[in-house]
């Protein structure tokens, strides 16, 4: 399991992980990595992983708020030399 992977199963945004499989945000983890390509800032990067839960799980499955995003997307930024 890839790090980028690791830090969202850990996040579980949608509260899946207790009874899912380790690959089940594996199309958000590549639209994250897609998204670390070109973006930098941690703002900019919780915006973008907010949109892409929202768009994938829509909101009666997604409920974190920016600020969750934020604390997920400052980890990434961290790890980002190991994630792509």
């Amino acid at each position: 399991m890839d790090k980028l992977t690791e830090l969202i199963n850990s996040w579980d945004p949608t509260n899946l992980m207790s009874h899912a499989p380790d690959d089940e945000y594996e199309l958000e983890v590549q639209m994250i990595k897609q998204l670390l390509i070109t973006t930098l800032d941690d703002n900019d990067l919780a915006k973008g992983i907010q949109n892409i839960f929202l768009e994938t799980c829509g909101s009666v499955f997604f409920k974190k708020n920016y600020e969750e995003c934020l604390v997920v997307a400052k980890k990434i930024l961290e790890n980002k030399s190991t994630i792509i």
